[in-house]
């Protein structure tokens, strides 16, 4: 049994808004009876005052007029009496479609809807209504052939279908087409250091590790800038032996993994015994075996200072890497994730007691308005009127609806943070692209793609590219298809 429409349902407070099917004013454009502030028509019809009005709303929105202005007036005509009403009743009579809702794109163009309809052409909006299925089960049965046209409507319906397949894989291509990965150009500098493109993903692997481990290692904050510094941009034997801020990083990680291995090591910046234990890593691990034999380390530290920039930083990222399976490491691993549990435990209580009270403040705005209005006689409030009433809780609304803002970005923030083993890439797709967000590059808010090539290659080799911070909107849409 169909459900009766319910001709009086009351007061009801909706928003900002007051319904009242008894004892509100209709307005003539949304035909909604409310207790707003309704601007009259002052028009003379058959010695009697037109009864059109338009509710501040629809008048602001559609004919970008204010209702308490046009109200002071005493020769104001509504649009209905001027001839542009473009409600849907009106552009019917006149033999035009109804628009549909029109107000945020206006809005968006600084325009009312009638500007918007003046400036675009009335025929140009129209509302179509969506068709609705046969019920192709319904109309197939037994019944089918002795009403006229039946099959026939079974058939557009799948021919409907058909379309709406068709439409959605063009819909497809168009947003495979449409969402390309901008152009990138090579990474070529890291902190205002200029790099060799060859290099750019030991450098970032560097930069984000001594990031995730500055507390663990009591390392300064600018520690990956100077390394890097030091090894593409001032060369070679600018420094003596034991002021390499690259060889003391490397003791510091040799004594870490030498403890934990019980590895009876006494390491000197001013002799071969650090080059020598990094020989023995080596050969226990089997990681870089092939690309530096024993023989190197045999040599002693010249073999050391013959090398380029590269082989230095692989050696030193190597330990870097080592040094991550030690208990230390591990430890702080587990404290920090402890931590970040328990900050985003208490941001996460923060936001909801937030939430809350910006709730409660709303359902106090809108009981306050009704009340104010109850004391009027149910005599519609002006706009000074409504402001004076809500301003206090508006404001403690405003400061709530921060504090849970605050508190949710709190929450966000801490993804990377516990897992301070790695930085996850954003996005790895089938093209061997890899999407980066790096601490690094945190304030240029700049996005990195390494690509990695394709198992096809003779030769694979990755290659890192930057993205300028205005392809921020391209790169988000580009990710946001692929997920």
């Amino acid at each position: 049994m169909a459900r009766k429409r319910e001709t009086n349902p009351g007061v009801r407070v909706i928003g900002r808004r007051i319904y009242d099917s008894k004892n509100g004013k209709s307005c003539h454009q949304c035909r909604q009876k409310t207790l707003d502030f309704a601007a009259p028509c002052k028009v003379m019809k058959k010695n009697k005052l037109c009864p059109i009005k338009f509710c501040y709303k629809c008048l602001s929105n559609r004919y970008g007029e204010n209702a308490e202005e046009v109200a002071k007036l005493d020769d104001w005509m509504c649009p209905l009496c001027r001839g542009i009403c473009i409600c849907s009743v009106c552009r019917t009579s006149r033999g035009q479609q109804p628009t549909g809702i029109l107000a945020p794109q206006a809005k968006a163009r600084g325009l009312s809807v009638y500007e918007l309809l003046e400036v675009e052409g009335h025929d140009k909006f129209a509302y179509q209504k969506k068709p609705k299925l046969v019920n192709a089960s319904n109309e197939g049965s037994s019944n089918s052939e002795s009403v006229p046209g039946t099959k026939v409507r079974i058939i557009d319906v799948a021919k409907e279908k058909k379309k709406k397949v068709k439409s959605s894989d063009k819909l497809k291509e168009d947003i495979q087409f449409e969402t390309q990965l901008p152009q990138g150009i090579s990474l070529t500098c890291v902190s205002s250091i200029d790099i060799p493109t060859e290099e750019a993903g030991n450098v970032c692997q560097l930069f984000e590790f001594c990031s995730a481990f500055r507390k663990a290692l009591a390392l300064k904050e600018e520690h990956a800038e100077t390394i890097v510094r030091e090894l593409f941009v001032c060369g070679r034997d600018t420094r003596r032996q034991q002021y390499s801020s690259i060889i003391q990083m490397m003791i510091q990680l040799l004594d870490l993994i030498s403890k934990d291995r019980e590895m009876s090591l006494s390491l000197s910046a001013t002799d071969n015994s650090w080059f020598t234990a990094i020989g023995e890593i080596i050969l226990q691990s089997k990681v870089l075996s092939d690309e530096f034999p024993l023989e190197t380390f045999v040599a002693g530290v010249a073999a050391y200072e013959k090398m380029n920039a590269s082989r230095k930083l692989k050696l030193l990222n190597f330990l870097c890497d080592e040094s991550l399976s030690t208990w230390a490491m591990r430890n702080y691993i587990k404290s920090q994730t402890r931590e970040c549990g328990e900050q985003k435990k208490e941001a996460k209580q923060k936001a909801a007691a937030a939430k809350e009270k910006e709730k409660e403040l709303k359902q106090m705005l809108q009981g306050e308005v009704a009340k104010a209005i109850m004391e009027k006689n149910g005599a519609p409030l002006s706009i000074e009127e409504h402001n004076s009433v809500v301003s206090q809780i508006k404001d403690e609304a405003k400061e709530a609806h921060e504090e849970m803002i605050e508190a949710k970005g709190m929450k966000c923030g801490m993804t990377v943070i516990c897992d301070v083993r790695r930085t996850e890439p954003i996005m790895l797709d089938d093209n061997g692209f890899v999407i980066w967000k790096l601490k690094c590059f945190e304030e240029e808010q700049i996005f990195l793609l390494q690509d990695l090539g394709t198992f096809d290659d003779l030769c694979p080799h990755e290659r890192w590219l930057a993205f300028k911070p205005e392809q921020k909107p391209e790169i988000e849409k580009y990710i946001s298809s692929k997920r």
